[in-house]
């Protein structure tokens, strides 16, 4: 049973999406999508290039942190591949194929990994965050206000310590010369060799401003995006800080491995939003396929990217 307990749970999302899809009016459903207006969603679509753009060399600055060297080129085509490899694993994790990506260009697997590990950490730090918003919006999910304030503190604190722990030198050497070798001590040898590896890697003030500068700029991209689609079926009645709040909130919990690409979970989320404000569930379905949208179209660039930076072959 436990083997097949992670496929079990990743198919929680989708079940969801098909109780949603059951209760569901065909007829509002057809009607809401007729109804939706064209040049948002197209907007929407046409502003992928500087999100990836900005993630891209906010991912560059943390390699050459470490001491891996990355054109701009080559990390764009890798960045977007690996949004197509993420969008289409449960939890993200083909994300991490970025790392796999540098190793097979010459660069050391740990400070690789990490760079992509960090990479996604300030994007979570940023959402858990932003999601506190959110919590004025989600009381149908969750029995009562104070647990989802718990849930999202909690959640934030967690986030900031473990990058704390990867990225302040004192920390991670003390985990990985003190505390992980008293786990696993077969490991010491990799261990030390990780820990030389990630040497230069350490947390300055200046590398926090640069990183956070870059990634609540990719973040407003992702709001503005998510906020265009809203526009594009009227639901305007939906405060702007609800919207980026739940959206965070989504984007944090898309990275849990309880389903595909956000399927389920995020209809949930929208369905809890718009229904306060006089929309009905048919049409927080549609804006969550609208979401989805966003979500194919990095699955298809990554998809054409990736013919030109195929794995086992450098590019």
């Amino acid at each position: 049973m436990r083997r097949y307990l992670p496929w079990l749970l990743k198919l929680l999302g989708p079940l969801l999406l098909i109780i949603f899809l059951a209760n569901a009016n065909l007829g509002a459903l057809i009607e809401t999508l007729r109804n939706a207006a064209l040049w948002p969603i197209i907007l929407s679509l046409l502003l992928m290039p500087p999100f990836v753009i900005i993630k891209s060399w906010r991912w560059v600055r943390l390699l050459r942190e470490m001491d891996l060297h990355l054109d701009m080129p080559t990390a764009i085509a890798l960045y977007t591949v690996g949004l197509f490899y993420g969008a289409t694993t449960p939890g993200q994790a083909g994300d991490l194929l970025k790392a796999v990506y540098l190793r097979e260009r010459g660069q050391p697997m740990a400070p690789a990994m990490l760079s992509v590990v960090l990479d996604r950490l300030f994007d979570l730090i940023i959402m858990a965050v932003l999601g506190t918003l959110g919590i004025f919006a989600l009381g149908q999910l969750l029995p009562s206000r104070e647990l989802q304030t718990l849930l999202v503190v909690l959640m934030g604190v967690g986030l900031v310590v473990l990058t704390v722990v990867l990225t302040a030198r004192g920390p991670r050497e003390w985990v990985l010369t003190g505390l992980l070798p008293r786990v696993a001590p077969r490991l010491k040898e990799r261990l030390d060799t990780w820990n030389a590896q990630l040497s230069s890697l350490t947390l300055r003030p200046a590398l926090i401003g640069v990183i956070s500068g870059a990634t609540l700029i990719s973040a407003s991209f992702t709001f503005g995006r998510l906020w265009l689609l809203f526009l594009a079926l009227g639901l305007t009645a939906v405060p702007l800080y609800v919207v980026v709040g739940a959206a965070a909130l989504t984007s944090v919990l898309q990275v849990l491995p309880i389903s595909i690409a956000g399927v389920g979970v995020r209809d949930a989320v929208l369905i809890a939003i718009v229904m306060p404000y006089g929309y009905s569930a048919d049409q927080a379905l549609i804006l969550s396929a609208l979401f989805l949208l966003i979500n194919l179209e990095h699955i298809l660039v990554g998809f054409i990217v990736s013919f030109w930076y195929p794995l086992g072959k450098e590019g």
